[in-house]
């Protein structure tokens, strides 16, 4: 059997280990005992090995890690080091006192909500399978306001409405997707797998007249463990796109994380081609990167971190586009910004009123609605994107129907592709008339005998000349974040140390188990939860317990036991791995490894 499949099992039953509860007595949890869902799970584990198992055992202590080095940035400092150990324990602390701690499994972290100015004392220590600490290597650095010299837009995100709905509306499908403000960045926090989310800017990105017509600029950990980010730039009223297809003139910077890699690309309507320059190094996860896509008369460059990564004839044929920034990844993906940035023309966001909620339906035909006018408009704009399944490869028209008013439902962007799937982004101006309350919400109907799906919603409201002026209101508070332990994978192997095939059988005698504990790449550098051990089942019998905690939680690590196979009948079997946390707070999760006996 071999590891992809171990960890396709394990992750199908993360979440059934995730509930199981075990007694815990004086922190060790006793052979046989049942399991119960009324005690916590134990914090601590005694060392076990039932007849004719053999545990790994701690060996030297682990070394310090080398070069480690500190990245300034606003409330930020990025630390990265070398070093090969599974896991990393990083305190830091102002006035040569680090008092905050954080385990991470990768040779790198970025910490956040510091004080630009101040001085902060880094320590890095290397922590092995077992817990056991290195002697620490330190590094101090301060962190630095950003420098926004003469940018045409630009927002750090520092302010507590994040992000300013006078500045940026977000887009995203129903409620799959939330934004606010954590350690003086935005976080986009989502709670659907692969469903894009768009932070739209309210004022325009408007070309300078020069050789270099403009560049969008935005610092932003995205995107992330297998996640997508989109940097778009549209010469329309559009809120988001979906899909592969792009309105007519659009261009973007799309950088792609899969596999190991990361991919930046410009993509045009036509496919302007890209030219790499170099390539794009895998990027540590949960570090902040600045991403700029520079337009010049003479083509597109891609620049990370200040060095060009990729460049493309694409010229805009435009003056004036709405900027979108996008990011898709995992469920439970929280994407941070820290900075987005026009250098270009002059450009401001229009005068801004709150939006009531929208409730947009699909019918065949409408009657007219009624409500209250709200009040202080001089009327509105509604931005709506379309999903459908029509074979058809001309857009139809469309009408909304708003309170007793029936508008025309037009293309955001002129050409832009009607492709099953796509989202199809379309735009209605409203008469202050239409806009009508009905229980505190704005209700319309898009009109068509198609079978069309509304995806996004996105009002914008023209203040009237009586218009109250909106009052600040803070930021939703976010989802809390939960430290998970480290994933579990590994392997059967036979007597002689050789991996077995998936579906291959093992003699009577003994068995290695090659178990690897890594963390997840989500959240490699932000934090994993404190591993305090593991346990063995061998079809329900508890046969090991491996504590990792000798010096403090351990984080993760590689560990073989030898399993006596003697007394099993052929067939079946099943090894379940256990993991605890340091932590009452963190669930624990559980792993099953089967394999099968010979006749």
């Amino acid at each position: 059997m071999n590891r992809r499949r171990i960890a396709v099992i394990a992750a199908g039953v993360v979440l059934f280990g995730g509930v199981v509860a075990v007694l815990r007595t004086n922190g060790v949890e006793e052979p046989g005992t049942a399991t119960s869902t009324s005690q916590p799970p134990p914090t601590s584990l005694t060392p076990f090995a039932a007849q004719g198992v053999l545990v790994p055992t701690p060996g030297a202590r682990p070394e310090s890690p080398g070069g480690p080095r500190v990245l300034p940035g606003s409330r930020r400092l990025q630390v990265v080091w070398t070093g090969d150990a599974p896991g990393y324990e990083v305190r830091w602390g102002r006035g040569g006192n680090p008092d905050q701690s954080r385990l991470v499994a990768q040779p790198a972290t970025e910490l956040t909500g510091l004080e630009d100015g101040a001085e902060y004392t880094v320590d890095i220590r290397a922590v092995d399978a077992f817990g056991q600490r290195s002697e620490p290597a330190r590094v101090t650095g301060t962190p630095k306001a950003a420098e926004l010299g003469d940018y045409a837009l630009a927002d750090t995100f520092d302010q507590p409405t994040a992000p300013d709905p006078a500045r940026w509306r977000l887009a995203t499908r129903g409620t799959c997707a939330r934004a606010g403000s954590d350690d003086g960045r935005l976080v986009i926090s989502s709670s659907c797998a692969a469903a894009p989310t768009s932070l739209r800017s309210r004022a325009p990105f408007v070309l300078r007249d020069a050789d270099d017509l403009g560049r969008f600029v935005v610092e932003t950990d995205a995107p992330g463990a297998d996640g997508e980010l989109f940097l778009d730039l549209v010469p329309g009223p559009v809120s988001t796109l979906m899909g592969d297809g792009l309105p007519p003139d659009a261009i973007r910077l799309s950088v792609t994380s899969g596999n190991g890699k990361t991919t930046a690309a410009v993509v045009t309507p036509e496919g302007t081609p890209t030219t790499s320059v170099r390539e794009v190094s895998p990027l540590q996860h949960a570090l902040t990167h600045r991403w700029e896509l520079v337009l010049r008369r003479d083509g597109a460059r891609v620049l990370l971190d200040g060095e060009l990564v990729a460049t493309s004839p694409a010229v805009p044929r435009w003056r004036e586009a709405t900027a979108l920034l996008s990011v898709s990844g995992p469920t439970g993906q929280r994407v941070h910004v820290g900075l987005v940035a026009f250098d270009g023309a002059p450009t401001s966001a229009p005068p801004s009123l709150p939006s009531p909620p929208v409730q947009v339906g699909v019918v065949a035909d409408a009657g007219p609605l009624t409500g209250s006018p709200l009040p202080g408009v001089a009327g509105g704009q509604l931005r709506l994107t379309l999903v459908h399944t029509d074979g058809s490869p001309v857009a139809p028209e469309f009408t909304l129907a708003v309170g007793d008013t029936r508008v025309p439902l037009r293309p955001a962007v002129a050409g832009a592709p009607w492709k099953a799937g796509v989202g199809y982004p379309v735009v209605a101006d409203l008469p202050p008339s239409a806009l009508l309350l009905d229980e505190g919400r704005l209700k319309a109907n898009v009109v068509t005998p198609l079978r069309v799906q509304v995806s996004h919603v996105d009002l914008e409201l023209t203040p009237g000349p009586d218009a109250s002026r909106p009052s600040a209101t803070q930021s939703a508070p976010l989802p809390e974040v939960e430290l998970d332990l480290a994933r579990a994978d590994g392997a059967i192997l036979d007597a002689s140390g050789k991996p077995v095939p998936e579906g291959a059988t093992v003699h009577r005698g003994r068995v290695v188990f090659d178990l690897t504990l890594v963390g997840r790449p989500e959240q490699r550098g932000t934090g994993l939860a404190g591993l305090a051990g593991f346990t063995v089942r061998l079809d329900d019998d508890r046969v090991a317990a491996v504590p990792t905690n000798l010096h403090g939680p351990g984080v993760a690590g590689r560990y073989r036991l030898a399993l006596d196979t003697g007394a099993l009948s052929p067939g079946p079997h099943l090894i379940e791995v256990r993991l605890f946390s340091t932590s009452s707070d963190t669930r624990p999760t559980s792993a099953f490894v089967p394999f099968l006996i010979t006749a």
